[in-house]
Formats: structure tokens, sequence, C-alpha cells
């Protein structure tokens, strides 16, 4: 049965990567190719923290998640990140507080050092100002 939730995912062409405690973790389907292109490793300590920042985002340690990896130029929304320095993968995304929600709308699996490209953070913060154009800022 398809709930309001499912229904609004389908809308924002997003897929759940993680849900845990009634919040979720989702994926913008044109970033999912590359996600699912990641190694079995990687996946699981992925789904892992996802899991864990549905709980208590307090929770995670800088080496899983950054919550402020700066703010959108037209939006103002802030850019955060799953990280897993082994596999030197960031995930980024922005939270949707009314849905309980985090989206994910871009992937560096090219990070070769500990601090952020800057031309992807550029590049994360564009996707999610064209995706508030595209769907709308609430909750955010």
């Amino acid at each position: 049965m398809e709930t309001p939730q499912d229904d609004y995912l389908e809308q924002i062409e997003c897929d759940v990567l993680a849900e845990h405690s009634g919040v979720r973790v989702a994926i913008q389907r044109g970033q999912r190719k590359e996600y699912d292109a990641l190694d079995d490793r990687a996946q699981g300590r992925f789904l892992a923290v996802m899991k864990r920042w549905c709980d208590d985002p307090s929770q995670l340690t800088s080496e899983m998640f950054n919550g402020n990896e700066g703010r959108t130029p037209r939006h103002n929304a802030m850019l955060k990140a799953f990280k897993n320095n082994t596999a030197k993968v960031r995930l980024y995304g922005f939270s949707v507080a009314d849905k309980k929600m985090f989206i994910i709308v871009d992937i560096d699996t090219a990070k070769k050092q500990t601090k952020a490209n800057t031309r992807i953070l550029k590049r994360a913060k564009s996707r999610i100002d064209d995706f508030l154009d595209q769907y709308g800022k609430k909750g955010i």
C-alpha cells in the first residue's frame, strides 16, 4: 500500500536508501547508478551511518557526517555530506524537515583528500537549488 510519503518520493523522482524510526534517506534517481556502483562494503558502511542519522544526527562523528558544507546561493539551504573516508566517497544532500528526510543530490567518488573538492561542493549546491526550484523549498 502506497503512503503519502511514497507518493512524495515518486513526485520528486527519488528512491529510499535507508529508513529508520520514521525518518528516511533518499537519493535522486539521477545519482542512483553512481551510488549502486560503489562496492558492497562502502554501501554497507553508508547504510549503517544513514540509519544512525535517522535516529540522531548529533551522534555521528565528523568522519561520518558533515552537517555544514555551506549554504546554497539561491535558496540558502544547508549542504550536508555523508562521508566514507576509507572509500574516499561523499554523498551530498540536504534535509527536508517537514518530511523527516535527507535527500542526496550529488556524489563525489573521486575524493582524493580529506578536504572537500570545491568544484564538487559548488555543483552540489547548484543541484540543491535546482531541485528546490523544481519541487519547492517547503520544510528545508
